[in-house]
């Protein structure tokens, strides 16, 4: 992108929708008459406070930054977000434009925000026409051109002219940079359509501006007559719209852009046509004074300066250098451009004869020289810094959703199981039953059979005797069992009472002693583990009941009941670290176990722990 086209970009501010505009100084009154009245709504206040910032911003940036924080604090009184999002969007470029590029960038990402949750297409597409502004400044045009085009989406039909002319600008520009003439031809036509129909001359001007640089880029590569002709044309259209409607201007400093283009122009392609030159300089000068464009004054004074030298007038050369350089003097970011102007005072004092001068000259060069790359090299770790943060930021933003998708899709799989276990609970009710009834029935047929037995065969009374007592001592060994089941589980719960009892005393008898807290952990990891491991064996053991066994097989029975644990938490497809959370323990001794475990199967180093337990069933 050419380096004045650069700085047209920078100058371009977003077009706030009005009616009838009049002279800066009329406008700046009337604004101020309504932020006065006691009467103006906050809505009123907020877009009257936000329009005085847009149009101070040309002389004073500080102060237009502190109106639209103004207008911050007084959009979060009100329940619609779409204030908010649009004064965040005001921001975005001042802080750009203020080098605060960490804060443009938050101002952008609160903008979208804001835009997402007022449902309104015109202030999403807004949002996003401001956010790939500022990655357009920033050099990423990838991404500026996914937002402006995304952002022309929802601006479709909104009959937003001025924020679609504006997004057609940038995109032109960018095509510009891919070498695209087609597509920067596209969109630099639509840009003066849409200027066309916001009937501003603002967004006017830009449109032919957009069209005289791409044909001047195009003369550039081809050099066809027509194409510099064509150039020429539309630079001088948008400053005849710019200087016929002065007084309409929003912008006004867009104009001094403009005509130093066109001298530039004329300077560089027609050196037979000087005075036309020194005309549109001296417009540009003029314009640049009226809204203190020190670096267009400077500019101007260089141009004048450089025919001065070609007419051998070395004295009056010098003197517009001088002028040049007292006009960016208190800017301290300008130190390229002073540069260069010292550059020029020392070819000028060469010129003269004067060699001291120009050595003095040269070394104030090189001191400028030296500090512009100080400071460029700073600005390009803020921007590094700014774009790291964001790439960040968007992979966290990834992450979460990535993140979300797994939890839908584990909820979705815990539900499942859960009917699935809820319909092999209904099936194993039914069977049973039925298998009740079918018992019921058999026996009542027994019972039926014996008698008609037991009328019919009276021989055999000896042998149902003896089956009575094989019957009874069946059931008196039964009756056993169950007393022993009963004894083992009264032991069981004495035993848990007794860890219990002792856990309290260990708690009330002294919790500082480090022993004591020991062996309460260790009750207590005992019992967790007992409890755990068994609802984990329960739940394995539903669906592959023959898991244990035939693992303790493979294993030589050398697995332990932790183990067990870990290998059944595998099967079920948890990773480490959800083991390790389950078990209270760190993800280094899951790995660890792991190893043990592949040792005690017997496993070789290549070989997956993970494959082995899926294919044991």
């Amino acid at each position: 992108m050419p380096t004045i086209r650069k700085r047209h970009i920078l100058g371009i501010i977003l077009l706030l929708s009005c009616q009838l505009l009049k002279a800066q100084s009329i406008l700046i009154d009337s604004l101020k008459d309504v932020l006065a009245r006691k009467e103006t709504t906050v809505e009123n206040r907020i877009m009257a406070t936000a329009l005085l910032a847009r149009i101070t911003s040309d002389k004073d940036l500080k102060t237009a930054i502190g109106l639209d924080q103004q207008a911050l604090v007084m959009s979060s009184t009100i329940k619609d977000p779409k204030y908010r999002s649009f004064i965040y969007g005001c921001l975005i470029q001042l802080y750009e434009l203020n080098d605060s590029t960490q804060l443009a960038r938050k101002a952008a990402d609160s903008a979208i925000w804001y835009a997402d949750k007022s449902g309104n297409n015109a202030t999403k597409g807004f949002a996003l026409y401001r956010k790939g502004w500022l990655q357009a400044m920033e050099e990423q045009p990838d991404s500026a051109m996914k937002n402006l085009l995304e952002a022309l989406r929802y601006l479709d039909g909104q009959k937003a002219y001025n924020y679609e002319c504006g997004t057609y600008y940038f995109i032109a520009g960018i095509y510009a940079d891919w070498n695209n003439p087609e597509n920067e031809l596209k969109y630099a036509r639509l840009c003066l359509q849409k200027g066309l129909q916001a009937q501003t001359p603002d967004e006017i001007c830009i449109g032919y501006q957009s069209l005289g640089s791409y044909f001047l880029i195009q003369y550039r590569k081809q050099s066809k007559s027509i194409q510099l002709d064509s150039a020429l044309y539309y630079n001088r259209q948008a400053l005849r719209i710019g200087l016929q409607q002065h007084e309409r201007f929003a912008i006004s400093s867009t104009l001094a852009l403009v005509a130093l283009n066109t001298a530039n122009i004329y300077a560089e392609f027609y050196p037979d046509k000087k005075d036309s030159a020194i005309k549109y300089v001296n417009t540009a000068l003029s314009l640049a004074k009226e809204t203190t464009q020190q670096e267009i004054v400077a500019s101007c004074y260089g141009m004048l300066s450089d025919y001065s030298m070609v007419a051998g007038n070395y004295n009056q050369a010098e003197l517009l250098l001088h002028m040049s350089l007292i006009a960016i003097e208190r800017f301290p970011s300008a130190s390229i451009t002073k540069a260069r102007i010292m550059q020029a005072l020392s070819k000028v004092a060469e010129k003269k004869g004067d060699k001291a001068q120009a050595l003095e000259y040269y070394k104030q060069y090189i001191d400028f020289y030296k500090t512009a790359f100080d400071a460029q090299q700073q600005a390009t770790a803020k921007k590094l810094e700014a774009q790291y943060e964001s790439e960040k930021k968007e992979k966290e933003l990834a992450l979460l959703q990535q993140r979300a998708i797994f939890n839908k899709q584990l909820n979705f799989f815990y539900i499942c199981l859960a009917a699935a276990a809820l319909l092999a609970l209904i099936f194993l009710f039914l069977a049973y039953h039925f298998r009740l009834r079918a018992s019921l029935q058999q026996s009542l047929l027994n019972e039926t059979k014996a008698r008609q037995l037991e009328l019919q065969l009276q021989l055999q009374a000896e042998a149902t005797a003896r089956l009575e007592a094989e019957q009874q001592l069946l059931q008196e060994r039964q009756e056993h069992l169950q007393n022993e089941l009963l004894a083992g589980a009264l032991q069981v719960e004495e035993k848990n009472e007794l860890l219990q009892t002792l856990q309290k005393k260990i708690t009330t008898h002294n919790s500082a002693d480090p022993v004591l807290r020991q062996m309460d952990r260790i009750i207590t990891d005992s019992r967790k583990m007992d409890e755990d491991f068994e609802s984990a064996k329960s739940d394995l053991a539903d669906i592959h009941p023959e898991f244990i066994t035939r693992l303790q097989e493979k294993a030589a029975e050398s697995l332990t009941r932790l183990d067990l644990k870990y290998c059944a938490y595998i099967r079920m497809g948890l990773s480490n670290k959800e083991i390790a959370s389950r078990l209270a323990v760190e993800a280094k001794s899951i790995r660890m176990a792991r190893y043990r475990l592949k040792q005690k199967l017997n496993l070789q180093k290549e070989e997956s722990l993970d494959t082995f337990l899926s294919t044991i069933v």
